[in-house]
């Protein structure tokens, strides 16, 4: 015979805070705000089909030394060419020659 347990524990539950990583806000800049063939600073979309330059536009203000010391966050990107929406390390950003697609799809 089973020994019948009630269903509710009896005790508190163990809850453990759910560290997510911080997430950085950024302003991406526009397609329209690119030249084909100038670097800008940002990163290549995850996306294999577009694979184009998410460029940041750039900060008024001087980073903060608290915001440059923690490079490890993340930042939550929607491509403006594909609208593919991801998580980027901002430590992996870099300069990145924008081009044009090709219109063959």
């Amino acid at each position: 015979m089973a020994i019948k347990r009630p269903s509710k524990s009896l005790g508190t539950p163990v809850r453990r805070p759910v560290t997510s990583p911080a997430l950085r806000h950024v302003d991406v800049r526009a397609p329209n705000q690119m030249v084909p063939g100038e670097l800008y600073l940002g990163w290549m979309c995850k996306n294999k089909a577009c694979g184009r330059v998410i460029a940041i536009v750039p900060a008024q203000a001087a980073d903060s030394p608290a915001a440059a010391a923690s490079d490890d966050q993340l930042a939550a990107l929607k491509c403006p060419h594909c609208g593919n929406e991801d998580l980027y390390r901002w430590s992996a950003r870099g300069e990145h020659k924008y081009t044009v697609a090709s219109t063959g799809a």
